[in-house]
């Protein structure tokens, strides 16, 4: 068995520091001091790393191993954003458009990537449905809905999001608007807007992550942006601190060491009304906010500290637990512990010196426009060690939950006394309207999408279900510690256009298969060998937009590319990208034509989910699709002009896509177009069977 590292080997030879100490005085902690966490005192400061921007529509991420030191002749293996050393680069998007998030997997094992807080088709949302493979690519669309406000990615994989998680994946994302450009607030980031991440990390005797499950919810060291120690210098003015609780498990009890007010501006789904003038609130795992410091009437060369103030925490609050050993110990538990040291410098050309008194003007859900109340009671198992909802065991294949899209629904967090959790929902942003254990706190009253269930409460909030329906694409709740995330406290929803149209088992239970890999059979392979060189079958049909489309008219001159659609299959959404990139290069050489077994209206949908360029064919009797002998999504059958079939390919890949573009520029006698195909699957990927509904509600 792995020895712990124990903190005093970090001290050897370590130079001795002070932690500035909080005064006596009224408001937050009342007298309590900032006592110096584990070797506080005999290690130097590092500067905290500020990460870089990533800006523009079409975004690249890649998911690396790396390795870090976080002190001197320590090396941990650890994971990143784009060959960060921990961590990853902020993302920069703007309200209303539309972006492409690219992500490569450069790790040995399955990852995911969510984007926490956005609203955003279910398909899109990056949790545990949406599995990418070591060595390949997952393209998220989707129009920026959200408010200005900081939220985050971060890996989603059923069961290996804390691991993941511990080794530092993740990033912060950064929404700007035009309601909050116009306001006189810090915005230049890494000087006056300053991205700041906590987390804590317990270490092996070797220096690597120790990350078993619930003897390493918390960790013994405080990283700010992974760096241990961190100090930052910010100008004698108002600064902007975006905080995010990064943690596995623990919460903090924010304040500084001088019991300095300071101002909340925003929590995780946009701005407050107005700025709320506080010296301390509570941040749990998941929570992000906004804060305002007035740095004016300090003189640089001073220095203060943002301290969690943890000690004496009610029973339940995460990291309360006392001792320092165990299941629940922790060399920061139940201690007030120093989280960033913070030098004054010089004021800025252009400083903040004061603030609105009015941010903006929120709308938020009523009662009163309530359609639907549900509650999610949070029980611990019985004679067991592992949390759940309702005591129902998590089930990827199952659905706890149907909205009926454009509701706006009550729900209840019911948590029982055995310790706090902190809840989160995908897809939208809610209002906190009350809490049994005490008023909901003045910072608390904005958007948000992750809040603290104290041990013994209810907390109950309003969210509208808006714009997006799928009854094959669900949303997830769950405990946003990743140990109990892990364990099972999760569940799933789908929001749905008519929910009593789905169907259930004999159960009643609403069942649906997760995207999985679809066999190439012999028998596909011997017709597809049978098809090459033979009459392609004719077809007269109008498109969705009313336009006369035939095989006659539409391979006169160039070849055709028909690519067959299963109206539910994530695959066939995942290719259609590379059909419109097929087109566009190839441009007037050939025609892309995509056949969908389903009317009108689905087609109509299907398209606004996906948003493709290339016209569509209902085909609800599959009478095309038939004729052609296309068994699968994805299937694309290449025509020569004349009415030849050239070739049909049975799923999609890099390769396929680069075969398939040759062959056009071949039959077209043009010159062959580069594509651009680093997301694209290496592996032959086969959609969900046609003819028959495979990733629907089962009977």
């Amino acid at each position: 068995m792995k020895t712990r590292l124990i903190w005093i080997s970090l001290l050897i030879g370590l130079t001795s520091l002070s932690l500035a100490q909080a005064p006596k005085g009224k408001g937050k902690g009342k007298g309590r001091q900032p006592t110096t966490g584990p070797g506080e005192q005999q290690r130097p400061y590092q500067d905290l790393w500020i990460p870089p921007l990533l800006t523009g529509k079409n975004i690249d991420l890649s998911l690396d191993k790396n390795r870090k030191s976080f002190w001197p002749g320590a090396s941990t293996a650890t994971y990143g954003y784009d060959n960060a050393a921990f961590w990853g680069p902020t993302v920069i998007l703007n309200q209303g458009d539309a972006v492409n998030l690219r992500v490569k997997n450069n790790l040995d094992e399955v990852t995911t990537v969510h984007w926490h807080g956005l609203h955003l088709p279910a398909a899109m949302d990056g949790g545990p449905h949406q599995p990418i493979k070591p060595g390949d690519s997952w393209t998220s669309s989707f129009v920026v809905k959200n408010n200005a406000a900081t939220y985050w990615y971060h890996p989603h994989p059923h069961e290996m999001t804390q691991k993941q998680m511990t080794y530092g994946a993740g990033g912060l994302i950064i929404i700007r608007d035009l309601i909050e450009s116009k306001l006189a607030l810090p915005r230049t980031y890494g000087v006056d807007d300053i991205p700041l991440v906590f987390t804590s990390r317990r270490f092996y005797s070797n220096n690597e992550f120790s990350f078993e499950g619930d003897d390493d919810k918390y960790g013994d060291y405080l990283l700010a942006n992974g760096v241990l120690d961190a100090q930052v210098t910010l100008p004698a003015q108002f600064v902007r601190l975006r905080i995010l609780n990064a943690e596995i498990e623990r919460g903090y009890d924010l304040g500084f060491s001088d019991n300095r007010t300071f101002y909340v501006i925003g929590t995780d789904g946009g701005l407050l009304d107005k700025p709320v003038p506080i010296t301390g609130m509570k941040l749990m795992v998941g929570e992000r906010v906004e804060l305002l410091v007035n740095l004016s009437d300090d003189k640089p060369g001073t220095s203060l500290e943002l301290v969690a103030y943890n000690e004496g925490q009610k029973f339940g609050f995460p990291g309360s637990e006392p001792g320092r050993g165990g299941v629940n110990g922790s060399l920061l538990n139940n201690l007030n512990f120093r989280m960033l040291h913070i030098n004054v410098g010089p004021k800025t050309s252009q400083p903040i010196t004061r603030i609105p008194e009015v941010l903006t003007h929120n709308r938020f859900w009523t009662e009163a426009e309530v359609n639907n109340r549900r509650s999610l009671a949070i029980y611990k198992a019985r004679g067991g060690s592992t949390f759940s909802f309702d005591y129902k065991p998590f089930d990827m294949h199952t659905t706890n939950h149907v909205v009926k899209l454009g509701d706006v629904e009550a729900w209840t967090i019911d948590n029982d006394r055995t310790f706090g959790h902190s809840f989160h929902i995908h897809d939208v942003q809610f209002k906190i309207i009350s809490r049994s254990d005490g008023p909901v706190p003045a910072y608390e009253q904005g958007w948000k999408d992750t809040l603290y269930a104290p041990s013994g409460s209810r907390v109950t909030f309003i969210a509208k279900f808006e714009d997006y329906a799928s009854n094959t694409d669900a949303f997830m709740y769950h405990c946003h510690m990743a140990n109990h995330e892990d364990s099972g406290l999760m569940g799933q929803f789908l929001v749905s256009k008519d929910p009593s149209a789905l169907k259930r088992n004999s159960a009643g239970v609403i069942e649906f298969r997760q995207k999985v890999e679809h066999p190439l059979t012999p028998s596909m392979m011997s017709k597809i060998e049978r098809q090459a060189a033979t009459p392609a079958p004719a077809f007269a049909k109008t498109d969705l937009k009313g336009n006369a489309l035939s095989l006659a008219a539409l391979t006169a001159t160039k070849p055709l590319v028909l690519y067959f659609i299963e109206r539910e299959c994530p695959c066939a959404r995942d290719a259609a990208p590379f059909m419109d990139q097929l087109q566009a290069a190839c441009g007037d050489n050939c025609t892309v034509v995509g056949v969908i077994n389903a009317g009108t209206e689905v087609a109509n949908a299907w398209i606004q989910t996906v948003g493709n360029r290339f016209p569509i064919l209902a085909d609800p009797d599959c009478s095309i699709i038939r004729a052609y002998g296309a068994e699968c999504a994805a299937y694309t059958t290449l025509v020569a002009p004349g009415g030849t079939i050239v070739k049909t390919y049975p799923g999609y890949s890099a390769e396929t896509l680069k075969e398939l573009s040759a062959q056009i520029a071949r039959l077209s006698r043009s010159a062959e177009r580069p594509m651009k195909l680093d997301n694209a699957p290496q592996h032959l990927v086969v959609g969900c069977p046609l003819g028959r509904a495979s990733i629907t509600v089962s009977n």
